[in-house]
Formats: structure tokens, C-alpha cells, sequence
């Protein structure tokens, strides 16, 4: 009878690494090198933090996680300075995308993004807190 408990890491990573090897080469045809990289950047005016970005880099996408301005410092191009910095780290680990997830109906933030070249290219309906939310996408 199939059990299903808690694991500790250290299971989870003996497991994965001898079953993703033969998943990778079932998939991609060989062995992958599935880089991740977690990533934070601030932006400091006057040595206090006026805004963050943070996410993840894996196997050539960069998802962003959270990014926020101090809202009154926002239209100032702090959110595309940090927009700028995580694509910059994430092309020096071989990205070709960043990918990240928005509220549906959040116009300021969707105009933002567009702004920045990203498309729309999948809608979540009643995803975070039952809202509607929308991945946005760019190619870089």
C-alpha cells in the first residue's frame, strides 16, 4: 500500500538526481543541466531602499518574483532600472526569457510591463486569493 509522508531534503535531492537523469535524457534527449539561481536587487536613494526585485533563474527563464517601488517614488524609472538589472543578470546565466505573473485587472502595473516589451500570454482566472491574474512574457 502506497504511504504518502513528509520528506526531508536530503531524500528529496537523492531521488530527484537519479530519477531526473533518466526523465532528462526521455525528454530532451540527454542529460541537462538545470541551473538555478535565486536572485534579489534593491535600488537605494539617499542610502534608504526605494524599491526591490527579486526571483529565480532556471534552465533559461528568469522568473520574477516580486518587484515594488516605494510609492512615492514610483514614475521615476526605479522599476525599469530594477527591470534592467535582473535581465542584465539573468542574460550573463544564458536567459532567453523572463517570465512573470501580474494582477489581471492592475492597469498602471500591465502598462508598466508592456512598456518594457513583455506580452501577455496566458490568463489565470481565479488564481491568487480567487483574482484574476495574467502571465506577461519576453523573449530577451
Amino acid at each position: 500500500m502506497i504511504k504518502i509522508t513528509k520528506a526531508i531534503e536530503e531524500e528529496v535531492k537523492k531521488f530527484t538526481k537519479k530519477e531526473w537523469y533518466s526523465a532528462d535524457i526521455e525528454h530532451y534527449g540527454k542529460v541537462v543541466n538545470w541551473k538555478e539561481r535565486d536572485f534579489a536587487f534593491k535600488a537605494v536613494d539617499n542610502g534608504k531602499i526605494v524599491g526591490i526585485i527579486t526571483g529565480k533563474y532556471e534552465a533559461g527563464v528568469l522568473h520574477i518574483s516580486r518587484i515594488i517601488v516605494a510609492k512615492e517614488k514610483r514614475g521615476r524609472g526605479i522599476g525599469k532600472k530594477l527591470m534592467q538589472g535582473a535581465e542584465n543578470f539573468g542574460k550573463k546565466l544564458g536567459a532567453h526569457k523572463i517570465h512573470l505573473i501580474t494582477g489581471k485587472n492592475w492597469e498602471d502595473t500591465n502598462k508598466f510591463y508592456n512598456s518594457l516589451g513583455f506580452k501577455k500570454t496566458a490568463n489565470l482566472p481565479k488564481h491568487y486569493l480567487k483574482r484574476d491574474f495574467i502571465i506577461f512574457e519576453k523573449f530577451i
